[in-house]
């Protein structure tokens, strides 16, 4: 089965989640965010460098350098990001290219799809990623919960 959110789309908002759920907007290390969300190091770098390359996020270079949201948490949306990241799933094709079918202008089905569609952009649009923040705190609550361990007798 295919994703409508690729896994790099689902990286690129966590990493933009993480960003907006700093306490300061200093840059924050590639190798800090990609060890905190548990992403390899290979991938978080090819995501930061699109998402700088669309203006979702700024970089510093050097030793104390990194990376940073430009727009405010408030302001930015999942559906910017997943625009920068080159976002182009649909729900149907004949959405893509009504000329596949001779039935669109009278099908209820492609009216059906297309509100749908439009339904999930607005909330795409809607959802800010101040609203996802990930903070530090919550990352260790996830990563010191003890394993379970099984007591066979």
């Amino acid at each position: 089965m295919l994703a409508l959110i690729k896994r790099e789309y689902d990286y690129a908002i966590r990493i933009c989640a993480y960003l907006a759920g700093r306490p300061t907007q200093k840059p924050v290390s590639v190798s800090l965010i990609a060890k905190a969300l548990a992403i390899t190091r290979p991938i978080t770098t090819k995501v930061v460098h699109k998402l700088i390359k669309k203006g979702v996020i700024g970089s510093v270079q050097g030793r104390y350098g990194g990376i940073y949201l430009l727009k405010d948490g408030n302001e930015l949306s999942i559906l910017d990001i997943l625009k920068a990241m080159d976002y182009d799933s649909t729900l149907n094709e004949c959405l893509l290219n009504p000329a596949i079918c001779p039935l669109v202008s009278a099908c209820k089905i492609h009216l059906f799809f297309l509100e749908q569609e439009q339904r999930l952009l607005e909330e795409f649009n809607k959802k800010k990623i101040a609203e996802f923040a990930i903070h530090d705190g919550d990352l260790l609550t996830v990563t010191q919960q003890p394993t379970q361990t099984s007591n066979t007798v």
